[in-house]
């Protein structure tokens, strides 16, 4: 049973993540990766990868696992008609855009700059969601601006590994759609910027496969093999859980953990 006694020790970890990740992009329509990378950037550490280096990958593990998080995620949302689709035809070419030329900037810039980034954004998030303002705004967008906010959207997004629902949410929100459709078309907004970033990521593959074991290029596949089943097959319960719980009371608990978690990648910098 040695075996079992390694995967326990290793892996086993992956498993519980993907069901956090699963619930929490149901939930509230993120795609996770503000959770993911950095959980996922700690164990790279632990497992021995420059700390450089450790982040690209949580950033590029954490897009590939959204891409099959965010499936589950539509297909539940389509089920109890929270994706206004109108929406989605509008936001999705830009937002793909945005972030493939952003994962492109990524990737070459240094991670202490991108975790900073990451930190700032992810305790911005926090005061956002604790707050949990209402929208003061409630006109239909026109083109032009549907169009630049979904390449800003897909940008950020790339740049901090999330499916891009902390900035859809709010967004859809202020332009008078139900915070349950916000939630919905966010997941859907999800599956395209986290497709362009992980293609971006994996242009480089085969040439850092050969410097690092249970990876390809920046993938760790055994995040990526033991998350996705457990994302994909909990995210419907997040859906559900939007019906029966109350979202604002776990908004503010997610902020509070949202919060620890940039405290302490700026105090990783710093230290």
């Amino acid at each position: 049973m040695d075996w079992l006694t390694v995967f326990f020790e290793q892996y086993a970890v992956f498993c519980l993540m993907g069901v956090i990740v699963g619930v929490l992009s149901g939930l509230l329509g993120i795609g996770g990766g503000i959770v993911l990378v950095p959980m996922l950037h700690a164990i790279l550490v632990a497992k021995g990868f420059a700390a450089d280096t450790a982040f690209h990958m949580a950033l590029a593990t954490s897009m590939a696992c959204i891409v099959f998080t965010s499936l589950s995620s539509i297909l539940a949302h389509h089920k109890n008609q929270n994706i206004v689709w109108p929406y989605v035809w509008a936001m999705v070419p830009m937002a793909f855009v945005g972030s493939l030329l952003a994962t492109l900037v990524a990737i070459h810039l240094d991670a202490r700059y991108l975790t900073l980034f990451f930190a700032t954004f992810t305790f911005f998030a926090a005061v956002q969601l604790f707050l949990d303002r209402k929208p003061t705004q409630h006109k239909v967008p026109d083109k032009v601006e549907i169009g630049l906010v979904s390449l800003l959207i897909g940008g950020v997004s790339a740049l901090v590994s999330i499916g891009g629902g902390t900035l859809t949410v709010p967004y859809l929100a202020m332009r008078n759609v139900s915070v349950k459709q916000a939630i919905g078309t966010s997941a859907v907004l999800g599956f395209p910027i986290a497709l362009a970033s992980t293609v971006s990521y994996l242009q480089d593959a085969w040439r850092q496969t050969a410097h690092a074991p249970e990876t390809f290029g920046l993938l760790y596949l055994p995040a990526v093999i033991l998350l996705t089943p457990f994302s994909m097959l909990f995210a419907p319960m997040g859906v559900a859980l939007t019906r029966r719980l109350p979202v604002k009371v776990l908004k503010r608990i997610f902020a509070v953990f949202l919060i620890g978690v940039s405290l302490n990648l700026v105090w990783s910098q710093l230290s």
